[in-house]
């Protein structure tokens, strides 16, 4: 039996998930029998190992140093690090400029907070109104196996790493958690509705399977 982490909620439907050290889990409705779940885990083996397989080949180590040089994918573009005699942590050209007194990564890691919610929240607007989804409350995270989410409260979560996203994939997951309103799962009639949108989604969708080691530059807040 394939060992999984088990969640259970008061979701209709069951869904697996894989994070990147290869572990697995399987969140389920609250009252389904166990044997159901292990027997839609059974099916789903092939996908597991497959997924698991791509997983491990992608390219590690990425994570953001505190470095003169060091580069960060931005918005369809790179940022060069570079210390400098600045009051904070900014942007100018293609150079991230840091205080030359900085010790470590904090002040940056508060800056590309504080861009990727100006930039979520604009374009969620801009989206929204668009499509005439909206969301009810707007959340910045820092998941380190999910883009994005939409709960069945209404609240966005957007993941700051799509700041190292080019702008037209960064629009692709908004208004990929915007239609899991109408839609609280990934049934025909959700990727119809994005394909309504969207009909080019299919590109954008494998940039971020391409790209997915991109979510972990950022480390963890401390």
């Amino acid at each position: 039996m394939m060992r999984y982490q088990l969640v259970r909620s008061k979701r209709k439907t069951l869904a697996l998930s894989l994070r990147r050290d290869g572990s697995l889990t399987v969140r389920a409705p609250l009252q389904l029998p166990l044997a159901r779940i292990e027997a839609f885990v059974d099916q789903k083996w092939d996908w597991v190992q497959k997924t698991r397989e791509r997983l491990a080949q992608q390219p590690k180590g990425m994570t953001l140093q505190l470095e003169e040089g060091a580069s960060i994918p931005y918005l369809g573009g790179t940022l060069t690090l570079a210390m400098s005699n600045v009051p904070a942590v900014q942007i100018a050209a293609d150079r991230l400029l840091i205080p030359s007194h900085t010790k470590d990564l904090s002040p940056v890691l508060r800056f590309f907070d504080r861009q990727a919610r100006l930039m979520l929240e604009e374009r969620v607007r801009v989206i929204s109104q668009a499509v005439r989804l909206y969301p009810k409350t707007i959340r910045l995270s820092h998941a380190k196996s999910r883009w994005g989410s939409m709960s069945g409260h209404g609240t966005l979560s957007l993941n700051r790493a799509l700041l190292h996203c080019p702008p037209d994939v960064v629009d692709y997951v908004i208004l990929h958690e915007l239609c899991h309103i109408p839609h609280p799962n990934h049934s025909p009639a959700f990727w119809r509705t994005v394909e309504s949108f969207l009909p080019q989604y299919h590109a954008r969708r494998a940039w971020l399977k391409e790209h997915s080691a991109f979510i972990a530059i950022l480390p963890a807040r401390t």
